[in-house]
């Protein structure tokens, strides 16, 4: 199997929130699967949404993992025309 690369920049294809705790997370949790311009659809935690989950269409950056390696999104904001970043 091959590293894959891919990111910084998705689109959400579909998101939750998580009212429930799973393991040691504490909710509220937003979920989301994003389909990555560069790569796959995966899904991802999503930071800095509140509670609220995000609408198909909208546009996110990967930004990293958290501490059990899994992939971190945020939303950007459509007049965002900055650097996405770099690819995970």
């Amino acid at each position: 199997m091959e590293r894959a690369t891919f990111g910084p920049a998705g689109t959400v294809w579909s998101s939750t929130v998580l009212r429930i705790r799973v393991a040691d997370r504490q909710p509220p949790a937003v979920l989301a699967y994003v389909d990555f311009d560069e790569g796959p659809r995966a899904l991802v935690h999503v930071q800095g949404a509140e509670d609220r989950p995000l609408m198909p269409g909208a546009r996110v950056r990967l930004v990293g993992r958290d501490d059990r390696s899994d992939p971190v999104v945020v939303p950007v904001a459509a007049d965002d025309h900055g650097d996405p970043g770099t690819p995970q």
